[in-house]
């Protein structure tokens, strides 16, 4: 990876000048992000910055307000409104907040990401009780602990300006629970469960009454996001298990994406069939490749969807991918260590690329050979064989213009927010790089 830019933030304000390709991740995704603008610049994926509330009433008394990564979903009763999750912003809350009828009892978080818990002080003024998993609240302290780490990777993830660290004045719960709580209200059963899936602090709805499922994030309208290159490791066995929970109580609705994405019907339970078999059948090849000693770097290639599942239109690949999904995996059941003695008590990567540097004797033979590899449609060996030069002389102008192209190339084959969205936000870096240089 090529050392900071002298101003990233400057570089991230180029791209948003020249605009962004906007694909919310779930269900509604219909097409591919542009590969290029007036410019032919490669553009990342904008999915924050949208605050067009969509609104829909899927039954008469339950009701769902939609971002493009973020939604919230209330329940009329007879006695009042259980809202769950709260959107991502206060601005979205608060055109929510307008349409609902009647006094908010109950507020339910079903974990403890910023899209989900945003919006929360828009609806406190009826004083609602506000129910999360006993662990939401150490969550929150340790976003302010990593607050600028996140800032950083939000900005790489996101496509958005790296934002000044802040206080967030999170709406913490008033009481938290684990296992299994229920209440009623208004002639209404909530059954609430914590579960381990994409946090330690999940929580799932089931109201019997309506045969409804409320599941937070355990599906997003894609395949699942079970990797993060960016967030702490994630519970893909118990994720599974979780949604065979679901499953086995046939909902006739399942709202997931927060509650952006509304499942019905049949669709409802193939929607929850084709996540619980993908999870199982990944999560089982990590084990069987673990214990056959692969390394991680070959298990990724190796570990595919089945080819019954590749195009199933609940597992499109538009936000996480399945190496992320391998990453994560392998990270819950192995150790670091690669069994290579080499990776035990490794010196610092840029010690030893200029060592490797050193021995080939100047930057011509590298360059060569990254060119002639991009030649042959092998971008990512490139990168790879070019950071070499790119750690031992990060002023190199070729070097990095070369890394600016093969960045590029790799973005415009890549519709995967995440991914897409990092070789975007390093190709800005180079080209900031460049300009600090007068060479842009």
């Amino acid at each position: 990876m090529p050392p900071a830019a002298p101003s990233p933030r400057g570089g991230l304000a180029a791209r948003q000048r020249r605009g962004t390709t906007e694909v919310p991740k779930g269900k509604q995704v219909a097409e591919r992000p542009s590969s290029g603008g007036s410019d032919d610049t490669v553009k990342g994926i904008q999915v924050l910055q949208r605050q067009d509330v969509r609104f829909r009433d899927p039954r008469e008394d339950i009701h769902v307000a939609a971002l493009p990564i973020a939604g919230c979903a209330w329940v009329d009763t007879e006695e009042g409104v259980v809202l769950i999750d709260t959107l991502i912003s206060e601005s979205a809350a608060r055109k929510t907040r307008e349409r609902i009828r009647g006094e908010i009892k109950y507020i339910i978080y079903t974990h403890g990401h910023a899209d989900h818990l945003g919006g929360a002080r828009a609806f406190m003024d009826d004083g609602p009780e506000v129910i999360a998993s006993t662990y939401l609240p150490d969550r929150l302290e340790k976003y302010q602990m990593l607050a600028r780490y996140r800032a950083r990777s939000s900005a790489i993830q996101f496509n958005i300006p790296e934002l000044s660290v802040v206080a967030r004045d999170w709406v913490y719960p008033t009481r938290t629970f684990l296992g299994e709580m229920t209440f009623s209200l208004g002639g209404k059963t909530f059954e609430l469960h914590t579960a381990r899936a994409e946090t330690d602090d999940a929580c799932w709805v089931w109201i019997p009454e309506l045969k409804a499922a409320f599941i937070g994030d355990l599906m997003i309208g894609s395949f699942p996001n079970i990797g993060n290159p960016w967030k702490p490791t994630r519970f893909t066995l118990d994720w599974a298990k979780t949604l065979e929970e679901v499953r086995a109580r046939q909902p006739e609705l399942v709202l997931c994406n927060g509650a952006a994405v509304v499942y019905e019907g049949d669709e409802a339970l193939a929607a929850l069939d084709a996540n619980i078999e993908v999870i199982r059948n990944l999560h089982d090849q990590v084990v069987e490749f673990i214990n056959q000693g692969m390394h991680i770097t070959e298990m990724i290639h190796a570990v595919e969807i089945p080819d019954h599942l590749k195009e199933n239109p609940y597992l499109r690949l538009v936000y996480s991918r399945p190496e992320f999904f391998v990453f994560n995996t392998y990270r819950w059941y192995h150790g670091y260590f690669d069994d290579n003695p080499a990776n035990l008590l490794p010196r610092p990567q840029k010690e030893v690329n200029s060592e490797i540097f050193g021995l080939i004797g100047g930057p011509e033979k590298i360059l060569d050979r990254a060119r002639a590899l991009f030649a042959q449609g092998q971008a990512q060996l490139a990168l790879q064989v070019l950071d070499v030069l790119i750690q031992a002389e990060p002023g190199n102008l070729q070097a990095r213009r070369l890394h600016i192209e093969l960045l590029e190339k790799r973005a415009s084959e890549d519709y995967c927010l995440m991914s897409r969205n990092a070789w975007v936000y390093f190709m800005e870096r180079d080209r900031e790089f460049l300009r600090s240089r007068g060479d842009g």
